[in-house]
């Protein structure tokens, strides 16, 4: 643990040494530098000011800031600082060292190295510093040039390659000075531009580029269009089913329970009619089948006057039922009874109706 974080340690203070160094050897706006263009092995412009902000201006060997750009995205540029620069539109180009947007150069002028958006026309190429038309036919003479380039991988690993660049037209390629047919799918090859597909893989064959466009024939799209139709016409015809099948369930719970229901009522109904009756009163009062029930305000006078005239029809006409009165008795001669006490009513429990 300490052999590691002594050596994290060093590798920081290295890198705040690097940094210090680079940028005290930055030069600020307005100082002298050198307007010679800088090259590493990647190609990359650089120039004396080494500042991402400011490039060295030839016409006055001053360190000037940045006015245009070729990109979006510049590693380490700071917008709280300085304004980031617009890109270049129309027939203009921004040149390597960022100075400003300057007019497309015609065929025969002089460009930076394989920088075709310099130059102007139709399928232009900057083949040796200089604009060309992409042009050259099957067999005809040709032009290239050869580039190495140094590039790192995630590794940080430099990796070499070679690039050769020539104006042949599409589907050909320079060998020779005279401008071949490209190679097909599957055979060997060293260099994208020898491929029709113009994209040779890692293991040396001719094979489609992973940014190839692939065009879908019409009536692929119709045999898609035809099964997402049918998917969806399935789906239907089964969620219709499924429906049926559910609803025929419910329905035939629904019969069921009504179906008990009228069993249960009937037989409550045969319950009730084999029940003894007691008397009238109570006989009406049991059958449920033929019992209403009002809900009003009571009339205590007119019910008064018919409870009294239905216990006068019941001791008139009832003969088989037997009395609760212990005091009344039937003779069994004839129809009439003595009441043990007087039939005269008695006026202390009897409602005055008048």
């Amino acid at each position: 643990m300490r052999r590691l974080a002594l050596s994290t340690s060093l590798f920081t203070l290295s890198t705040f040494v690097s940094v210090f160094i680079q940028s005290s050897n930055a030069l600020r706006f307005g100082e002298q530098c050198d307007a010679s263009p800088i090259y590493s092995s990647t190609w990359i412009y650089d120039d004396s000011c080494e500042n991402i902000y400011l490039f060295c201006d030839p016409a006055s060997n001053t360190c000037n800031y940045r006015a245009c750009t070729n990109t979006d995205y510049l590693p380490g540029w700071d917008t709280r600082v300085h304004e980031f620069p617009p890109r270049c539109t129309g027939d203009t180009y921004c040149p390597d060292d960022n100075s400003a947007c300057k007019p497309k150069i015609a065929s025969g002028g002089t460009c930076e190295l394989q920088r075709d958006d310099e130059c102007a026309g139709i399928n232009p190429i900057c083949l040796n510093s200089t604009c060309h038309v992409k042009a050259a036919p099957l067999s005809g003479t040709c032009g290239s040039d050869t580039t190495m380039y140094v590039s790192y991988d995630a590794d940080n690993y430099a990796v070499q390659q070679i690039i050769i660049r020539d104006n042949c037209t599409s589907g050909t390629y320079c060998v020779n000075d005279q401008c071949i047919e490209s190679k097909p799918n599957g055979a060997e090859c060293e260099q994208d531009r020898e491929c029709i597909s113009e994209y040779c893989n890692t293991g040396g064959n001719c094979v489609n580029g992973p940014d190839v466009f692939h065009v879908v024939p019409a009536w692929l799209w119709g045999v898609l269009g035809a099964a997402v139709v049918i998917f969806v016409l399935i789906i239907l015809v089964v969620l219709w089913f499924l429906h049926r099948y559910q609803s025929k369930k419910e329905h035939a719970k629904m019969a069921k329970f009504f179906g008990d229901n009228e069993e249960f009522a009937k037989y409550a109904m045969l319950e009730n009619d084999d029940m003894p009756l007691v008397d009238q009163r109570s006989s009406t009062a049991m059958d449920s089948r033929t019992s209403v029930v009002y809900l009003t305000t009571p009339d205590y006078h007119e019910s008064s006057a018919l409870s009294t005239h239905n216990r006068k029809s019941v001791f008139r006409s009832s003969t088989a039922s037997p009395l609760r009165d212990s005091n009344l008795s039937l003779p069994r001669e004839s129809g009439s009874f003595t009441p043990s006490r007087s039939q005269t009513p008695d006026r202390s429990r009897t409602p005055d109706l008048h």
